[in-house]
């Protein structure tokens, strides 16, 4: 009898530690390939940029990131996918596949997404810009003398390794537009029947 009550008693005290162990064990895996999982979250600023999907992002590629962006904080990683207030063909970044990584980040106090390759190359990053006072003097210039009397419905800064630029929505009554314009206030593209 004794020794069918103790081998029941140990039979508990290890479903028991199975049970405990399992609860705790909450580490992020790694793959051969050095790279981590990480889990992403909806971002109800940007539909349909960020979903509940998980993502190895290569080591080297976070660190490239966290390199570029030090102070970057709320860093949240998924797979590529465009951003829907940007045209992408007017960022001249070059096309991206499922192979690239999106980033979702927030920095000076703005949300901030960008893309970045397997292999550590930055294609560029957008943010929200909500108050038309933040653009570059030269930007607000030329908007004045090229759209007086539009209104502004929304900018996007655009940066890559070789340019910042401002993609920006304006209208007036029932004309709509829509410009790219470079940091020195040069209109890059524009699309007036936006």
């Amino acid at each position: 009898m004794k020794r069918r009550e103790m081998k029941k008693g140990w039979v508990v005290c290890m479903a028991c530690a199975i049970v405990i162990v399992a609860c705790n064990d909450n580490r992020t895996e790694t793959n051969t390939d050095t790279t981590t999982e990480a889990t992403t979250s909806t971002i109800s600023s940007s539909p349909g940029t960020f979903v509940n999907t998980p993502v190895n992002v290569p080591d080297n590629v976070r660190t490239a990131f966290q390199t570029q962006y030090p102070t970057a904080t709320n860093i949240t990683w998924s797979p590529y996918k465009a951003y829907d207030r940007i045209n992408w063909e007017w960022t001249g970044w070059p096309s991206m596949d499922s192979t690239y990584y999106a980033v979702n980040y927030t920095l000076d106090n703005r949300p901030h997404w960008g893309w970045w390759d397997r292999n550590m190359n930055w294609i560029g990053s957008t943010s929200t810009i909500q108050d038309s006072m933040m653009l570059p003097d030269p930007v607000r210039k030329a908007i004045a003398s090229n759209y007086s009397g539009y209104r502004i419905t929304s900018i996007d800064e655009e940066i890559d390794k070789n340019r910042t630029a401002y993609e920006i929505k304006l209208e007036k009554g029932d004309a709509r537009a829509r410009i790219l314009i470079d940091k020195n206030g040069r209109i890059l593209k524009k699309d007036t029947k936006a």
